[in-house]
């Protein structure tokens, strides 16, 4: 398996690439995300050939985007500071 990273997107925000689709730690992700931070899924999926986009995890005003490739395995993309630091909490208490 490939090291998952904590990085900045090119949309300025952080974001969590797994570098696996569907590891035990994406899925630990998802339950952290819905359990401990009460964050819903919106949306549907859509899948395509290499790559897919997920429902996202939205509470209030913060959206963290989800979806797969075959580069960055399941990924977790925000759009806001405040999902900046929701996606530095998951990736330290997954990874930390």
């Amino acid at each position: 398996m490939n090291k998952p990273r904590l990085h900045t997107a090119a949309n300025g925000h952080a974001a969590i690439d797994f570098e696996e689709y569907d590891s035990p730690k994406w899925f630990e992700a998802v339950f952290l995300l819905e359990s401990e931070q009460d964050f819903k899924r919106a949306g549907e999926a859509v899948m395509g050939l290499d790559e897919g986009i997920l429902p996202s995890f939205v509470k209030g005003e913060i959206s963290i985007e989800a979806g797969w490739d075959n580069w960055s395995g399941n990924y977790l993309l925000s759009k806001s500071h405040d999902g900046d630091e929701v996606i530095k909490w998951l990736f330290q208490k997954i990874f930390g």
